[in-house]
């Protein structure tokens, strides 16, 4: 998954798109100090109101419903506690409260008192009016209405700051609650649907992930990022078509990408969509002939359909692109078999080792092209050729532990594989082999256990000692059995931890399901 950025162009972005919803207003408890009750008269039962009746993004709760909730709810005065009780009861964004006082005789001065409900913030308001209602409308709008915007901008602004430091922290929680207040203040920011989905799909909640992110996309049906991480959102709840139709749908934006072509051949493959997958592979091959990840998928897409023919030049790219795969060499020289060219690739691999002597991937190359023909004497001699000129290639000892397998001569090929491992231990291949070793160690101690048990249906050979002796041999060798199997099982954990290549990890989960069966068959106590 691509790591999100956040960036000034987001933050820009959403303090573009301030007040696109309606903000609510409440005025409480104001109150008049000194002869200045015509002034009080004016702004309180007409010039509030007329202000922001004007204001489309700002809409002021009626002034005799607001105090009425105050008396409701029994204060004497109001602090940032009543105020917040206060805005919760009438749903409010905003509390005001505050009075009006004399200056001098044509002069009156208004203190006011703004709580936010989001941020939670107070800030006072101070200004002077007259007894001319134009000024004062004017007064009011300036010193009030612009500064209840600021301050939505204010509070987006500090929002987005804290999510962001939150997120970026990993304090999921907190940042979730920061991004959820950005959308009570406006629902129609796009971004802060993509933050959200992003912290349910870390939380691995994909349904709400998704959730997220189709809300985003109700918004901006073509915003690519958000299409691409509800892509990714799909695949983890196992929804692979729509996975694919909403990469299709960036395609149908950017028919060039690549990267998404290779993604929804991926998706196809996976749930068998043989067809789809191939032209998406191709698609992206032939915007970029030399993409590396897009060649490797389409040559085994073609091998796991035995299409060999088509697979060799995929493959052969793939084998060059990444020497360190070695399941690729085995697939190629298979190709090579299936299709009649062995012989020929052979012929090549030599023309190369002649002008190239110290050429490792060639002497790799024709080394599984004779184990696919199982000329397993001529594997050995061109793996040990190789090993003196490669002494510390760990690949070169595994292979030869390979071959020593096909050999059936388990003590050479466990030294090999451990003289790999002691070259590099987070390569896979050597526990592999390891395991495949043991395997071949228990099994043949699950025969004997089998022989043991049928000659014990023999009642008439064997009773009293002998049959003891037999139950005892038998028990023995049954608990080897298991023992191997065990440590087969060690080994392939060691090796599944140690790979992400799909074939290696298919040929484990494929061992795993005959060693499951048995472990149950050999596991100590009944019969």
């Amino acid at each position: 998954m691509k790591k999100i950025v956040f960036t000034f162009a987001l933050i820009t972005l959403l303090a573009g798109s301030l007040l696109a919803e309606v903000e609510k207003v409440a005025i409480v408890n104001f109150q008049r100090v000194g002869h200045s009750e015509y002034v009080y008269n004016a702004m309180k039962n007409k010039d509030f109101q007329s202000v922001f009746d004007e204001d489309n993004n700002l809409e002021l709760i009626k002034l005799k419903d607001a105090d009425k909730v105050f008396k409701s709810l029994g204060y004497d005065y109001i602090g940032t506690a009543e105020a917040a009780a206060i805005g919760t009861e009438l749903n409010a964004n905003f509390v005001i409260w505050g009075s009006v006082s004399v200056v001098d005789i044509a002069t009156f001065k208004v203190q006011l008192t703004v709580y936010s409900m989001i941020t939670k913030d107070v800030f006072p308001i101070i200004f002077d009016v007259t007894k001319k209602k134009e000024e004062r409308i004017e007064a009011i709008k300036i010193n009030l209405v612009i500064k209840i915007k600021d301050s939505v901008s204010a509070e987006i602004q500090k929002l987005l700051d804290i999510g962001l430091q939150q997120f970026n922290s990993k304090n999921l929680q907190s940042a979730e609650e920061s991004f959820l207040s950005l959308v009570k203040i406006d629902p129609t920011i796009v971004e802060t649907y993509l933050y959200l989905g992003a912290i349910k799909f870390l939380q691995k909640d994909y349904q709400k992930s998704s959730e997220f992110y189709e809300q985003g996309l109700e918004l901006d049906p073509e915003n690519v990022t958000m299409l691409d991480y509800l892509s990714k959102t799909y695949e983890k709840l196992g929804e692979y078509e729509a996975a694919a139709g909403n990469l299709e749908k960036i395609v149908e934006l950017d028919e060039n990408n690549k990267e998404v072509w290779y993604r929804i051949g991926s998706i196809y493959t996976e749930i068998e969509y043989f067809d789809e997958a191939q032209a998406a592979f191709e698609k992206a091959v032939e915007l970029d002939p030399n993409y590396a990840e897009a060649q490797l998928a389409l040559g085994i897409l073609f091998y796991d359909q035995e299409m060999y023919d088509a697979a060799i030049q995929p493959l052969e790219f793939a084998t060059n692109a990444y020497p360190d795969i070695d399941s690729l060499q085995k697939k190629l020289a298979k190709c090579y078999l299936k299709t009649g060219k062995l012989k020929n690739a052979i012929a090549k691999y030599k023309e190369v080792l002649i002008e190239q002597p110290q050429n490792v991937n060639a002497y790799l190359n024709l080394a599984g092209a004779y184990r696919v023909t199982d000329q397993n004497d001529e594997a050995l001699k061109t793996l040990l050729s190789l090993k003196k000129i490669a002494p510390n290639e760990p690949k070169v000892f595994f292979r030869l532990a390979d071959v020593y397998l096909a050999m059936k001569n388990n003590t050479k090929a466990a030294e090999m594989a451990n003289l790999a491992m002691g070259l590099d231990n987070k390569l896979y291949d050597s526990y592999l082999i390891l395991a495949q070793i043991n395997f071949n160690y228990g099994y043949e101690k699950y025969e004997k256990f089998l022989d043991y048990e049928e000659k014990y249906k023999d009642k008439s050979v064997y009773y009293g000692e002998k049959a003891d002796k037999l139950v005892a041999d038998r028990d023995k060798v049954k608990q080897e059995a298991y023992d191997f199997f065990c440590q087969e099982e060690s080994f392939l954990n060691k090796a599944q931890e140690r790979t992400d290549d799909p074939s290696a990890l298919k040929e484990i989960s494929g061992k795993r399901d005959i060693l499951k069966q048995l472990k149950a068959a050999t596991k100590p106590g009944g019969f």
